[in-house]
């Protein structure tokens, strides 16, 4: 998340449209890479993904009343806005990943994404002036962590089978 959300509404957009973002960054490489074992593995992580934004969706309506308000006010088109797609580039520039990139590669991309949200989370639930958003972001920081988590023993599994 580029900036500190400065309303619940906000919050849930910009939690929802990251994972949203993930996952069509990983079916995309998927389908650009030209090993299919990688394609595969990018396949999961953008199922994780996709059930990152149902877990979020099941977290946020269960913190607030208001939370059905806020979930329907999530804009999914920004997601894959050009800027969007550009800002998701730019990170795999950043990374060195390329459609031959080797799975390894993409595994630790995936595992350092998932340690920058947790730690995301974390600084905005210390900096949060309302204990149930703190909470809020305590919790998202802990499934973080298992996704993280999660990608670390796929990636021990692949480097076992080498």
């Amino acid at each position: 998340m580029p900036e500190a959300p400065d309303s619940f509404d906000r919050i849930v957009e910009q939690c929802i449209l990251m994972e949203i973002q993930a996952m069509s960054l990983y079916t995309t490489l998927a389908n650009r890479v030209e090993d299919e074992e990688t394609a595969r593995v990018l396949r999961y992580l953008a199922e994780m993904e996709e059930s990152h934004v149902g877990r979020l969706v099941e977290i946020f309506s269960g913190a607030r009343r208001n939370a059905g308000k806020a979930l329907s006010h999530v804009d999914i088109v920004k997601a894959f806005r050009s800027e969007a797609w550009r800002m998701h580039k730019a990170r795999l520039a950043g990374a060195g990943l390329t459609e031959t990139s080797p799975l390894a590669d993409y595994l630790t991309f995936a595992i350092v994404s998932e340690a920058h949200a947790r730690s995301r989370y974390e600084h905005l639930s210390a900096e949060a002036g309302d204990p149930l958003a703190a909470e809020i972001f305590r919790t998202l920081s802990r499934e973080e962590s298992a996704h993280e988590e999660q990608l670390k023993r796929i990636q021990m599994s692949f480097r076992e089978k080498r």
